[in-house]
């Protein structure tokens, strides 16, 4: 498996398959999709697109760090859980953005992902909340700073 950039267009079949089955797919197509700061990434098994996050320079308020970078719309197909994809994508994204000068990373992780990140140095910032239609989610962040 390898990890590649990709374009956001490419991100939508995962993203509407793991995330948002009962949405149409145009609702996958996210308003940071085609920012020119925006990248896209994809973990490549034989030529197939089973994990993909996307990477806005995106700003949360509740967060100390002047470059911040907002990861949004990660899905892994469910045939390839559990087997690193995620750690892998997540990881290569975080060198990117270290490259970038970038200090802090969040997301909105939904409920059932946040030992995930837990285990990849997240923090979670405030109180649980609910997206309707998508369930429960943290705001949960982490320092790309070198300790």
């Amino acid at each position: 498996m390898r990890i590649a950039f990709i374009k956001a267009n490419e991100c939508w079949h995962l993203r509407h398959k793991v995330l948002r089955p009962h949405q149409s797919i145009e609702d996958c197509d996210y308003p940071n999709d085609r920012n020119p700061d925006s990248f896209h990434l994809g973990a490549v098994e034989a030529d197939r697109i089973v994990g993909v996050g996307s990477f806005y320079k995106e700003k949360q308020e509740t967060i100390m760090g002047h470059i911040q970078w907002r990861l949004r719309g990660m899905a892994i197909d469910p045939d390839f859980r559990g087997a690193g994809v995620g750690r892998q994508l997540l990881l290569f994204g975080m060198d990117e953005l270290k490259a970038k000068r970038a200090d802090v990373i969040w997301c909105q992780a939904r409920e059932n992902a946040e030992g995930f990140y837990t285990k990849l140095g997240f923090s979670i910032k405030g109180e649980p909340f609910v997206l309707e239609g998508i369930g429960v989610h943290y705001i949960m962040y982490r320092s790309l700073l070198a300790v």
